[in-house]
């Protein structure tokens, strides 16, 4: 592992809620009642964050995208139309969370993690300023980029260089098998999202690659696609699974939206979004917010418990501190061992 800055006050952080708690589908002995609520119930894994990108994905797919048969040759015009949109869907959800949350402070502090606000006048940054240099490598090269991977999705699609899983024609199978990816669609994403991210924190690609993403230590929307060109074409490869398992189209755009718009509230920089006088509704973000807090856990998601499984799983507590020091202090002890 590289060193990186890390901060490891007990009162960086302003929000104190409860440990962060993996999916209960990791949960074992299985707890059927528990894993039914959180599988159907609000909030839990369909609902509300899944069904609304999947909703994202089918008004996508069904009003914005042309049609197959004319996406046989990389013609400018549609790929034109499909990075347009794309842009306007990322502008959309990632400047408006931003506006919403840090420019009219729409729910003030309310479950912010830290008061440090994101950086302005810093070398560190393009235009020494924070948001303004996330923008930038999110729209100058993450929307392209994950632009270009649905690009080659339909542009294979239509040539018949994919889908050719072969149900027999039965219709009843196909959309059978299409309903499940669609279901484990995030699933995938997260034992993606482990594993590259696992390789974006070795000596190779850290400091060359991954170490540009980091420099957000305090994280807003923008964050999330802050990334070196190189990382988003190894953190969008996630749509390569379904590449080789999709038969629709459909299936391959909601594993490419579930990779572009999570990071918006991943990132958020609050652990609930609060709407009106309602009690706010968990978007996620602390599990990875500690990974960037403390930089030496949670590579992965709360879905997959890869992290418990690899030991670098880190609940917020005082104990996952206590673990995380000592794993350190072992670590340095080996490398003092071997100098």
């Amino acid at each position: 592992m590289v060193a990186a800055n890390t901060n490891d006050s007990k009162d960086w952080g302003e929000w104190h809620p409860a440990p962060a708690a993996l999916a209960p589908i990791n949960t074992w002995p299985p707890r059927p009642a528990h894993l039914f609520n959180w599988l159907f119930n609000f909030p839990g894994y369909l609902w509300p964050a899944n069904l609304i990108v999947f909703g994202i994905t089918i008004v996508t797919w069904s009003f914005l995208t042309p049609e197959i048969s004319a996406m046989k040759s990389l013609e400018t015009g549609w790929i034109a139309i499909i990075l347009a949109r794309n842009f306007l869907i990322t502008i959309l959800l990632y400047g408006g969370l931003h506006l919403y949350c840090y420019v009219f402070k729409a729910q003030g502090s309310f479950s912010q993690f830290t008061s440090r606000p994101l950086a302005t006048d810093d070398s560190r940054f393009l235009f020494r300023n924070q948001v303004k240099d996330n923008m930038f490598h999110t729209l100058v090269y993450g929307v392209p980029i994950f632009t270009a991977y649905e690009v080659l999705t339909y542009w294979f699609f239509a040539n018949g260089y994919l889908g050719f899983i072969d149900l027999g024609g039965n219709p009843f199978l196909f959309w059978a098998w299409a309903g499940l990816l669609v279901f484990v669609a995030p699933m995938i994403h997260s034992v993606h999202f482990y594993f590259a991210h696992r390789l974006l924190h070795t000596k190779l690609l850290y400091k060359s690659v991954h170490s540009l993403h980091h420099r957000n230590v305090v994280v807003g929307p923008w964050s999330g696609l802050d990334m070196h060109p190189l990382e988003h074409l190894l953190y969008f490869s996630t749509v390569v699974v379904q590449w080789l398992l999709a038969l629709h189209p459909v299936n391959a755009l909601f594993q490419i939206h579930i990779a572009a718009l999570y990071p918006a509230t991943g990132h958020l920089g609050f652990e609930r979004l609060k709407i009106g006088n309602s009690a706010g509704v968990d978007v996620g973000g602390r599990f990875h917010y500690l990974h960037h807090k403390y930089f030496e856990c949670n590579y992965g998601t709360s879905l997959i418990a890869l992290d418990r499984l690899f030991g670098s799983y880190h609940d917020g507590t005082e104990e996952a501190d206590a673990a995380l020091r000592e794993r350190r202090r072992a670590r340095g002890q080996a490398v003092s061992a071997q100098s």
